[in-house]
């Protein structure tokens, strides 16, 4: 009996100090803020460009305390201050959730002080030195800016690449005394890579292309794609858009092949791979670079439509494939669709049952227009091709306009047709048996393509003071500049 009573004693000892460890929060930041009298400041992260709020911490006997039993996602926080909004930073790592932060009026930045947080303090360091580095060689740059001196200008040169030899080597130690911290990742990965001298060519002259290679393919050597820390911060963003942007031959293939290479790595990593292969995705939509949209129509199929991107509900994925399959049809470089609907006959003033193809166009280019009835934006570029049509028509250009009106929005469109003039050949598929617009992807209107004389698309989604260019270099590309 005694050993009974002793294991029951025991067990509920056991049961009560885990309900206790169980409600000990795992997430404490204590934040004071000497010189603030708010009582509440706001919680808020950084996710790329953008800045989300978190949550409302009250004052409670002096201190501003954020506890949650939950662990924050690791990434660089903020604590915001109203009613001017100013603000001070500090990063959350996986193991650094509990910690406290004190800064003083007026300079928040200059006066952070960290307890409980190695990382925090560490980068701060890290970010004062650098300040301090940053301006010292910007003394220097002004220094050689105005000096006329040429044997002086050199020294202060030679100076500006020693300031530079000491941070790398700062930056080294720091990486080497606390490797896995979330500073020394950071380092690691914008610290761009030390360029070897060029290899010489056989016959004595230097490739000039090798520098650009080596830094592109050792752009990502520091980055760690397995710590999702980077998804929280700006960091990753910047990363990505430089070496797209940048260091990226913009060329479908060459973007795809760009893309594949940081979604490889990125599948290191399931948030990391959650950000990335999203903000790719919503990159290419509406590229700022015509052509780019093949590389919205590669990721939908190799990502999403093959399953990789399993998070994604039935809903968003059948949108994002279904633009893709739209966006497919009309890609630089393929056959337009070809589709016959009905023409406008302007002695009639109504819509006929005669059908016509853009195909039927002879012409050497042939500008789609897609617009909408009512539409003010739509109006708005009818009065634009207006006078590029007048000035084009005799010059081997036609205009081939689709109105998404339904049977029941046609006499609409004759009002619209009728108000604005088209001068042009004007068609409807109004009982979409043609399936124009999801053909020539008219989801938003007003939208303009041109088409080659084989009906080839040359561009899409323009602007009307675009055409008079596209078609002049195409033609001094195909050799008949005129």
């Amino acid at each position: 009996m005694k050993k009974f009573v002793f294991l029951f004693v025991l067990f509920d000892v056991l049961v009560f100090g885990a309900s206790a460890m169980a409600q000990q929060p795992v997430t404490k930041i204590e934040v004071k803020i000497n010189g603030y009298e708010g009582k509440e400041v706001f919680l808020g992260y950084r996710r790329a460009d953008k800045v989300y709020s978190k949550d409302t911490i009250a004052l409670t006997n002096g201190k501003y305390v954020y506890e949650s039993h939950e662990p924050l996602f690791p990434g660089i926080y903020l604590i915001l201050m109203p009613p001017d909004n100013k603000f001070f930073e500090f990063v959350v790592t996986k193991s650094e959730q509990k910690f406290s932060v004190e800064t003083t009026a007026p300079d928040f930045y200059k006066n952070l002080k960290f307890k409980g947080s190695k990382d925090n303090q560490l980068l701060l360091d890290y970010q004062r030195y650098m300040g301090e580095q940053v301006e010292a060689s910007k003394k220097i740059q002004e220094k050689i800016t105005a000096e006329t001196d040429e044997t002086k200008k050199a020294s202060l040169q030679k100076e500006l690449e020693d300031m530079a030899k000491a941070v790398r080597a700062h930056q080294n130690k720091i990486v080497k005394d606390n490797p896995g911290t979330y500073t020394s990742k950071l380092i690691l990965a914008f610290q761009e890579p030390e360029i070897p001298e060029p290899p010489k060519n056989p016959d004595g002259s230097v490739d000039e292309t090798f520098r650009y290679r080596f830094f592109r393919s050792h752009f990502w050597d520091g980055f760690d794609f397995s710590d999702e820390i980077f998804v929280q911060t700006p960091y990753l963003k910047e990363k990505i858009d430089r070496y797209l942007d940048k260091l990226t031959v913009q060329t479908p293939d060459s973007v795809i092949a760009a893309v594949d290479f940081i979604l490889e790595r990125a599948q290191s990593n399931e948030e990391v791979f959650k950000y990335a292969l999203p903000y790719l995705l919503n990159k290419y939509y509406i590229p700022d670079i015509m052509g780019l949209d093949a590389v919205y129509v590669h990721l939908s199929d190799k990502y999403y439509k093959s399953g990789i991107a399993d998070w994604v509900s039935e809903e968003n994925l059948k949108k994002i494939t279904d633009d893709a399959l739209m966006i497919r049809g009309v890609l630089i470089g393929k056959q337009a669709p070809n589709i016959r609907v009905q023409r406008f006959d302007p002695a009639q003033n109504k819509f006929t049952s005669e059908l016509i193809s853009p195909y039927d166009v002879q012409a050497e280019y042939t500008v789609i227009f897609l617009w909408k009835p009512g539409c003010g934006h739509c109006k708005h570029m009818t009065e634009e091709l207006k006078p590029f049509y007048e000035e084009w028509k005799n010059k081997g250009v036609e205009i081939f306009s689709i109105t998404s009106a339904n049977h029941s929005e046609l006499e609409k469109a004759v009002e619209d047709i009728q108000e604005k003039g088209m001068p042009w050949i004007v068609t409807a598929d109004p009982y979409m048996r043609a399936r124009a617009l999801q053909n020539y992807y008219g989801t938003s209107l007003p939208k303009l393509y041109i088409l080659d004389k084989d009906k080839k698309v040359i561009a899409n989604r323009v602007g009307v003071p675009q055409l008079p260019d596209i078609i002049t270099n195409h033609r001094r590309l195909m050799g008949n500049g005129r």
